[in-house]
């Protein structure tokens, strides 16, 4: 009677492991704008994608999409301090926002309390 009981249980921890990996793999990537390029964001319950952005300095056109089931937002930060931001977004809907940005990193992330306890956010890179 154990077995079924132990091979779901192996079962679960390898699809789990599978599922982490996955995971691990695609937040490592870094997503290249060409200058005078347009960044294309999702943001969701779980994350801001992509979650690692390099771009050069001066004006960065960021179209928001919001593809979670709850409304969002995203706010560009450099050092605590709000670069540029959007107002919430509803669920399926887009929202163009400007942000000049000069070198350094900086944060990318949902004010939405719901997120931040999720840890919705990402890193833009400016070179």
């Amino acid at each position: 009677m154990s077995l079924p009981v132990t091979r779901c249980r192996s079962s679960s921890v390898l699809l789990a492991a599978l599922l982490v990996g996955a995971l691990v793999t695609g937040c490592g990537a870094t997503h290249h704008v060409r200058s005078g390029g347009t960044l294309d964001v999702s943001v969701n319950e779980w994350r801001v994608t992509p979650g690692n952005v390099d771009a050069h300095a001066g004006v960065l056109e960021i179209v928001v999409h919001n593809s979670g089931r709850l409304a969002h937002d995203l706010v560009i930060s450099h050092d605590g301090v709000r670069v540029a931001a959007t107002p919430p977004i509803m669920p399926g809907h887009d929202v163009d926002m400007v942000a000049s940005v000069q070198a350094g990193s900086y944060l990318m992330y949902s004010s939405m309390v719901n997120d931040q306890a999720t840890g919705v956010y990402g890193t833009l890179h400016v070179g």
